[in-house]
Protein backbone atom coordinates (compact mmCIF):
# COMPACT_ATOMS: atom_id res chain seq x y z
CA UNK A 1 0.00 0.00 0.00
CA UNK A 2 1.43 3.38 -1.27
CA UNK A 3 1.16 5.61 1.79
CA UNK A 4 2.93 9.31 1.19
CA UNK A 5 2.59 10.55 -2.09
CA UNK A 6 5.00 13.27 -3.74
CA UNK A 7 3.31 16.81 -4.17
CA UNK A 8 5.51 20.23 -5.13
CA UNK A 9 5.08 21.50 -1.64
CA UNK A 10 6.66 18.16 0.30
CA UNK A 11 4.91 14.69 0.92
CA UNK A 12 1.39 14.21 2.20
CA UNK A 13 0.93 10.96 4.17
CA UNK A 14 -2.33 9.71 2.41
CA UNK A 15 -2.86 7.18 5.46
CA UNK A 16 -3.99 10.33 7.67
CA UNK A 17 -7.77 9.04 8.29
CA UNK A 18 -6.00 5.90 9.47
CA UNK A 19 -4.00 7.59 11.75
CA UNK A 20 -6.83 9.58 13.04
CA UNK A 21 -8.82 6.42 14.28
CA UNK A 22 -10.89 7.42 10.67
CA UNK A 23 -11.09 2.92 10.26
CA UNK A 24 -12.66 3.10 13.55
CA UNK A 25 -15.41 5.35 13.06
CA UNK A 26 -15.58 3.14 9.91
CA UNK A 27 -16.40 0.43 11.52
CA UNK A 28 -18.66 1.58 13.55
CA UNK A 29 -20.43 2.87 10.67
CA UNK A 30 -20.47 -0.51 9.19
CA UNK A 31 -21.86 -2.66 12.57
CA UNK A 32 -24.71 0.02 12.46
CA UNK A 33 -25.27 -1.04 8.33
CA UNK A 34 -24.18 -4.88 9.16
CA UNK A 35 -26.88 -4.94 12.79
CA UNK A 36 -30.08 -3.42 12.31
CA UNK A 37 -31.44 -3.45 15.45
CA UNK A 38 -35.15 -3.63 16.79
CA UNK A 39 -36.90 -0.37 16.34
CA UNK A 40 -37.08 0.42 19.75
CA UNK A 41 -33.19 1.24 19.60
CA UNK A 42 -33.08 2.57 15.95
CA UNK A 43 -33.00 6.36 17.28
CA UNK A 44 -29.91 5.71 19.25
CA UNK A 45 -28.55 3.69 16.37
CA UNK A 46 -29.64 7.00 14.05
CA UNK A 47 -27.95 9.20 16.56
CA UNK A 48 -24.70 7.71 17.01
CA UNK A 49 -24.43 7.14 13.17
CA UNK A 50 -24.97 10.76 12.69
CA UNK A 51 -22.40 11.33 15.39
CA UNK A 52 -19.67 9.00 13.08
CA UNK A 53 -20.73 10.09 10.22
CA UNK A 54 -19.73 13.86 11.50
CA UNK A 55 -16.20 13.08 12.77
CA UNK A 56 -15.41 11.54 9.37
CA UNK A 57 -16.61 14.79 7.61
CA UNK A 58 -15.20 16.76 10.27
CA UNK A 59 -11.76 14.76 9.89
CA UNK A 60 -11.95 14.89 5.94
CA UNK A 61 -12.18 19.02 6.53
CA UNK A 62 -9.37 18.72 8.74
CA UNK A 63 -7.24 17.49 5.93
CA UNK A 64 -8.44 19.82 3.38
CA UNK A 65 -7.88 22.89 5.74
CA UNK A 66 -4.03 21.48 6.33
CA UNK A 67 -3.40 20.59 2.80
CA UNK A 68 -5.41 23.49 1.00
CA UNK A 69 -3.37 26.71 1.27
CA UNK A 70 -5.53 29.83 0.77
CA UNK A 71 -5.04 33.25 1.29
CA UNK A 72 -7.91 34.81 3.39
CA UNK A 73 -9.92 35.93 0.43
CA UNK A 74 -9.96 32.50 -1.26
CA UNK A 75 -10.82 30.86 2.02
CA UNK A 76 -13.82 33.72 2.73
CA UNK A 77 -15.16 32.09 -0.91
CA UNK A 78 -13.98 28.35 -0.53
CA UNK A 79 -15.42 27.10 2.81
CA UNK A 80 -19.15 28.10 2.44
CA UNK A 81 -18.69 26.64 -1.40
CA UNK A 82 -16.67 23.37 0.21
CA UNK A 83 -19.95 23.29 3.23
CA UNK A 84 -22.54 23.07 0.78
CA UNK A 85 -20.97 20.47 -1.79
CA UNK A 86 -20.16 18.10 1.12
CA UNK A 87 -23.52 18.89 2.06
CA UNK A 88 -25.12 17.55 -1.13
CA UNK A 89 -22.30 14.95 -1.79
CA UNK A 90 -23.97 13.51 1.60
CA UNK A 91 -27.04 13.22 0.56
CA UNK A 92 -26.04 10.92 -2.35
CA UNK A 93 -23.87 9.47 0.32
CA UNK A 94 -26.91 9.04 2.53
CA UNK A 95 -28.30 6.70 -0.42
CA UNK A 96 -25.18 4.90 -0.55
CA UNK A 97 -25.81 3.98 3.09
CA UNK A 98 -29.37 2.91 2.32
CA UNK A 99 -28.09 0.71 -0.37
CA UNK A 100 -25.13 -0.74 1.32
CA UNK A 101 -28.09 -1.30 4.77
CA UNK A 102 -30.20 -3.43 2.59
CA UNK A 103 -27.86 -5.41 0.54
CA UNK A 104 -25.67 -6.41 4.10
CA UNK A 105 -29.79 -7.44 5.39
CA UNK A 106 -30.24 -9.42 2.58
CA UNK A 107 -26.93 -10.98 2.36
CA UNK A 108 -27.35 -12.17 6.00
CA UNK A 109 -30.60 -13.39 5.17
CA UNK A 110 -29.53 -14.99 2.45
CA UNK A 111 -32.11 -13.94 -0.06
CA UNK A 112 -29.55 -12.68 -2.73
CA UNK A 113 -31.97 -12.45 -5.72
CA UNK A 114 -31.86 -11.97 -9.54
CA UNK A 115 -33.76 -8.68 -8.31
CA UNK A 116 -31.98 -7.47 -5.38
CA UNK A 117 -28.88 -7.50 -7.98
CA UNK A 118 -30.31 -5.52 -10.45
CA UNK A 119 -31.58 -3.43 -7.80
CA UNK A 120 -28.56 -2.98 -6.40
CA UNK A 121 -26.02 -2.85 -9.35
CA UNK A 122 -28.61 0.06 -10.90
CA UNK A 123 -28.74 2.12 -7.76
CA UNK A 124 -24.49 1.83 -7.21
CA UNK A 125 -24.19 3.33 -10.75
CA UNK A 126 -26.96 5.98 -10.31
CA UNK A 127 -25.06 6.77 -7.05
CA UNK A 128 -21.76 7.09 -9.15
CA UNK A 129 -23.68 9.27 -11.86
CA UNK A 130 -24.75 11.53 -9.35
CA UNK A 131 -21.42 12.09 -7.42
CA UNK A 132 -19.56 12.92 -10.93
CA UNK A 133 -22.69 15.36 -11.78
CA UNK A 134 -22.15 17.25 -8.68
CA UNK A 135 -18.38 17.31 -8.49
CA UNK A 136 -18.74 18.59 -12.54
CA UNK A 137 -21.33 20.80 -11.09
CA UNK A 138 -18.77 22.39 -8.35
CA UNK A 139 -15.72 22.28 -10.51
CA UNK A 140 -17.06 25.59 -11.92
CA UNK A 141 -17.60 26.94 -8.98
CA UNK A 142 -14.18 26.26 -7.30
CA UNK A 143 -12.59 27.38 -10.54
CA UNK A 144 -14.16 30.70 -9.58
CA UNK A 145 -13.11 31.21 -6.23
CA UNK A 146 -9.52 29.42 -6.42
CA UNK A 147 -6.63 29.21 -8.67
CA UNK A 148 -6.79 25.77 -11.18
CA UNK A 149 -3.62 24.71 -9.62
CA UNK A 150 -5.61 25.06 -6.14
CA UNK A 151 -8.59 23.53 -7.20
CA UNK A 152 -6.80 19.92 -8.69
CA UNK A 153 -5.10 19.56 -5.29
CA UNK A 154 -8.65 19.94 -3.43
CA UNK A 155 -10.40 17.16 -6.42
CA UNK A 156 -7.42 14.98 -5.78
CA UNK A 157 -7.61 15.29 -2.06
CA UNK A 158 -10.96 14.68 -2.07
CA UNK A 159 -10.85 11.34 -4.41
CA UNK A 160 -8.31 10.31 -2.28
CA UNK A 161 -10.16 10.46 0.88
CA UNK A 162 -13.25 8.97 -0.87
CA UNK A 163 -10.74 6.20 -2.13
CA UNK A 164 -9.73 5.55 1.57
CA UNK A 165 -13.31 5.14 2.39
CA UNK A 166 -14.11 2.91 -0.74
CA UNK A 167 -11.25 0.60 0.17
CA UNK A 168 -12.33 0.35 4.24
CA UNK A 169 -15.99 -0.25 2.88
CA UNK A 170 -14.74 -3.00 0.37
CA UNK A 171 -12.89 -4.76 2.50
CA UNK A 172 -16.33 -5.16 5.23
CA UNK A 173 -18.81 -5.80 2.76
CA UNK A 174 -19.05 -9.50 1.39
CA UNK A 175 -18.74 -9.98 -2.50
CA UNK A 176 -22.06 -11.02 -4.10
CA UNK A 177 -23.15 -14.45 -3.77
CA UNK A 178 -23.90 -16.63 -7.06
CA UNK A 179 -25.59 -19.72 -6.80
Amino acid sequence: IVTEVSFNSGQIDMMLFRRRGFCAILMILTVFLVNPTESSAQQAVNQAFAEARSLIETEREQIIREELVLTGSEAASFWPLYQKYRSEIERVRDRQAVMISKYLKAYDDADLSEGLAKDMLDEHLSIKSDLLKLQKQYLRQFRKVLPEVTVARFYHLENKLDAEIDIALADLIPLFETS
